[in-house]
């Protein structure tokens, strides 16, 4: 057992919170480092250590001495990486569709940091007009009756720009969907 010794899991077994220091003293920031190469995200991978953690100490009487704290915390941290990985890209693929189709009648927010990100990053970058009819739109939830009266446009024009934004979105948004292919 490297780095922690039979009596450090017997006293974590007991609920000693002396042991379960040093086992988090021990495997913090390296556990940490690891979590930021999945995630690129400080804060994220900050949460996911102290999941891990979390549960080792919930889950301290069932362990044995056959059980091996650095794999456990390596694997849990490598699972619940995969996971979040995994539902940000379900999370991403919803709202694309949600906020690029012609049905979309209702104000949404936006999901998860790094989706938000390439999102906004997307919007950003439409034409100054296309983006803030886009905007008023899917992220305000105007109609598009109230947009038009409000910018003293017509509606053909509203729903024109949002379609051309829509376009120009799928496209910028498809290189974000192939990355988290890989």
């Amino acid at each position: 057992m490297s780095n922690l010794n039979q009596i450090q899991l017997l006293a974590l077994q007991n609920g000693s919170h002396k042991a379960f220091k040093a086992i988090y003293d021990l495997y913090y920031f390296p556990l940490h480092k690891y979590a930021l190469t999945f995630l690129h995200d400080s804060e994220l991978a900050q949460e996911l250590v102290h999941e891990a953690f979390l549960i080792i100490w919930d889950r301290r009487e069932m362990l044995n001495e056959d059980f091996n704290v650095k794999a456990y915390l390596y694997k849990s941290i490598h699972n619940q990486a995969l996971n979040y990985i995994r539902h940000n890209k379900v999370v991403a693929n919803y709202f694309a569709e949600t906020i690029l189709t012609n049905n979309h009648k209702t104000k949404i927010s936006l999901p998860e940091p790094f989706v938000k990100k390439a999102i906004s990053d997307a919007i950003d970058k439409l034409p100054k007009r296309l983006k803030q009819i886009f905007i008023l739109s899917r992220i305000e939830g105007f109609k598009h009756k109230e947009i038009s009266k409000k910018l003293a446009i017509s509606e053909k024009t509203v729903e024109v720009h949002i379609r051309n934004a829509r376009i120009i979105l799928r496209k910028k948004l498809k290189s974000f969907y192939n990355e988290l292919d890989n």
